[in-house]
């Protein structure tokens, strides 16, 4: 039985990984999260198995595990925005309480969500290499803290060599667990289908990589069943899609209704990414093989998301 100590549980990443280790049986999962009621709330929707119990954040360091995932963190773009410090202290926190159970217990893999922000700038083109961020990286001109955030939480974690940290750089996700009220194009999207108004979107055109999250999984476990490593992989699905591809697909599928209107749209505060998606294939060392496409896990997860959207 592998003990997996997840953190964030009732965020985005952190739902969808309760859903699938509570159907394995050879996890035993403890389940971390600020907000034991709302931990409560979402493990009474799923039907887990009997292996997982839920614990304080200052039951950490009490505790013994094999694996440590860490999804804790914002990604809604509007709470970005207005977080005022909030991002880079958290991460601090997290990353100090992670690292410093690893350094007592050498042998525990921390699997750590990053994103693929770290690369900065606007993606003219899509990312070709996994790079390391290490000591050597001068953050001062980064004016962003969340992406200051994960930047800094990566150099820590590659100055730490000897310890077992896997850094899973996520650049887009959709799972029928995503939070609507968030300010993502694809959670506009599924608001406008389920209440039957018209998207109002811009003229501008971009590419995004959805990964499914059977795929994540698939990759977790293949982190969690490899031997001691200290590196950085970037998530990838089977293909990325554009924007209007995306909305067209929609349209024919579930009758999204969208209208093209000049310089309106979802601004980010990460700034404008066109291309905002890695094609490094290194996760390939672990024999990942993606089984869906960024569409074909947009539809998958919709159909599963409500039953007003079929």
């Amino acid at each position: 039985m592998i003990k997996v100590a997840l953190l964030g549980s009732t965020g985005h990443v952190g739902k969808n990984l309760t859903y699938y280790f509570g159907k394995e049986k050879n996890f035993e999962l403890l389940l971390f999260s600020r907000n034991e009621k709302k931990l409560e709330k979402t493990i009474s929707q799923f039907e887990l198995k009997n292996n997982f119990t839920i614990r304080k954040y200052d039951e950490f360091n009490n505790l013994t595990y094999d694996v440590v995932i860490n999804c804790v963190g914002l990604s809604d773009p509007v709470k970005i925005e207005t977080s005022k410090g909030e991002i880079l202290e958290t991460a601090k926190i997290f990353d100090t309480l992670t690292l410093e159970y690893l350094k007592k217990f050498p042998k525990t893999k921390l699997i750590n969500f990053s994103s693929g922000i770290v690369y900065g700038g606007q993606f003219s083109s899509a990312v070709k290499n996994t790079n390391l961020i290490d000591e050597n990286f001068n953050d001062g001109k980064i004016k962003s803290e969340y992406v200051l955030a994960k930047v800094r939480s990566e150099i820590k974690h590659r100055m730490l060599k000897h310890l077992n940290i896997i850094d899973l750089r996520l650049f887009s996700f959709f799972s029928r667990f995503m939070d609507l009220s968030s300010k993502f194009l694809i959670s506009e999207v599924i608001s406008s289908i389920k209440q039957n108004k018209k998207l109002i979107t811009n003229e501008f055109d971009f590419y995004r990589d959805y990964i499914h999250p059977k795929d994540l999984f698939l990759l977790l476990k293949k982190c969690i069943n490899n031997n001691p490593i200290n590196d950085v992989f970037d998530l990838y699905s089977k293909k990325p899609i554009g924007k209007f591809e995306l909305l067209n697909s929609l349209k024919d599928n579930f009758g999204l209704q969208y209208e093209i209107s000049l310089n309106s749209g979802f601004p980010s505060p990460t700034g404008f990414k066109k291309n905002y998606y890695s094609e490094s294939r290194k996760a390939k060392l672990f024999g990942y093989e993606p089984q869906y496409s960024s569409i074909e896990t947009i539809v998958n997860e919709m159909q599963c998301f409500n039953p007003e959207i079929n």
